[in-house]
């Protein structure tokens, strides 16, 4: 079931032509000079087209600081300017990852492993303006830049509907390189629980899993929501994903230092202005499944990292864990939909949240006359995809052996 359309995506439709030109102007700032604007950055996130927690100053200056090999993404700022005074309010902001090179014609929305939306930050009533401005300002200091990408956008949502309408205004080629389904869920049901969502037989055996936990000492469901509380859970679920496959993989949180200190930092940050929370099961006062909530101020949860102690695999910690956070969202009049963040075909989540989100990765042209450059830098994409798919084909044939 797809998401419904918002308000937001009528605005996304329109153009701004309508609309007096006024005074504004473009700047491009790296994290420690962004870092100044952070008050008027979060302005712009409680009115934008379409909230984006990862691009929130609290998640992406955070990422941009510490995340190793995420890249080096640089703030394209829209002001409008008010008099005498330079910057006004806010009207876009989009991490980028710009040309390195006087001759690179590609420019992508910054993306890493630990973000999941690619959608700038566009102020609701003056979107079509930002986004033209913004890309415009691309043309000019990239004058051979072709293709602009960008990753994890929802195709029901604001941020794809003004892309795709300022391209077919500018008569500008606008590809869908690639998408999928990924799991969400509808929290605005009454009367509606966790249970409902599954078979009466995989409730039984859940059912029967948490008996033979409870047999083994003390449960308890958790929500920490505190900032200074959630410091203390914070590091418990680093141990507790440590200690599991990601640590035997090198991928855990603690594993890498810079990692450790990013998942620190953005959980106070966002932590003080209550839009982090983990919900956790524990054994004998002891976490042994923990998962990463992120929120934004209009409605919208981000089911954003699980972790479960392997030494329970067998009872399902996990599940149990995440059945119980489903019912606490459906319970939260302040929630309204939760992105799971889930890759597709995610075996535990998409059998319990039926709603899905078509995300699509997509590439839009700079320029109109630029259409032979976008052609090339689009057919080597799709071989990049296509060759990256048959590799894990290829390592899955030859692990299932």
């Amino acid at each position: 079931m797809d998401a419904p359309r918002s308000p937001e995506a009528d605005l996304a439709r329109g153009a701004d032509d309508s609309q007096p030109p006024f005074p504004h102007f473009l700047e491009c700032l790296g994290v420690e000079e962004a870092q100044n604007y952070t008050a008027e950055w979060a302005d712009l996130c409680e009115r934008a087209l379409e909230p984006n927690i990862f691009f929130a100053p609290g998640f992406a200056l955070n990422a941009a600081r510490h995340i190793p090999g995420s890249g080096k993404p640089e703030f394209l700022f829209c002001w409008e300017a008010e008099g005498v005074k330079a910057r006004g309010r806010l009207l876009g902001v989009w991490p980028l990852l710009l040309p390195q090179s006087t001759f690179s014609s590609l420019a992508r929305s910054w993306s890493h492993d630990y973000g999941c939306s690619g959608a700038p930050l566009l102020d609701r009533a003056r979107a079509p303006f930002a986004l033209e401005r913004m890309t415009a300002w691309l043309r000019q200091h990239h004058r051979h830049l072709s293709v602009l990408e960008t990753t994890q956008l929802v195709k029901t949502n604001p941020d794809f509907i003004a892309m795709s309408e300022h391209a077919r205004r500018h008569n500008l080629p606008f590809k869908i390189v690639g998408q999928y389904d990924r799991a969400r869920l509808d929290a605005t049901p009454v009367a509606v629980g966790a249970r409902d969502f599954i078979s009466s037989r995989k409730r039984k055996e859940l059912q029967r899993q948490y008996r033979r936990l409870r047999e083994l000492g003390a449960v308890a469901f958790h929500v920490t929501r505190d900032a200074d509380d959630l410091r203390a859970q914070i590091e418990a679920y680093m141990l507790l994903e440590a200690k599991g496959w990601k640590g035997e993989k090198g991928t855990a949180f603690l594993n890498d230092a810079g990692l450790a200190t990013f998942l620190r930092a953005m959980s106070r940050t966002l932590g003080l202005d209550g839009k982090c929370r983990i919900y956790w099961l524990s054994l004998n006062q002891k976490m042994i499944a923990g998962n990463i909530v992120l929120l934004d101020s209009r409605g919208g949860a981000y089911f954003w990292k699980t972790t479960y102690d392997e030494d329970y695999r067998s009872l399902s910690p996990g599940v149990l864990l995440t059945m119980d956070m489903t019912d606490r969202l459906l319970e939260d009049k302040d929630v309204a939909t939760v992105d799971s963040c889930a890759v597709a075909n995610h075996p535990m989540i998409d059998h319990l949240w039926r709603g899905r989100l078509c995300i699509a990765d997509v590439m839009m042209g700079a320029a109109p006359d630029r259409a032979f450059a976008f052609n090339v830098v689009l057919q080597r994409e799709k071989f990049r995809r296509s060759l990256r798919e048959r590799v894990k084909t290829v390592l899955a044939r030859i692990k299932a052996r």
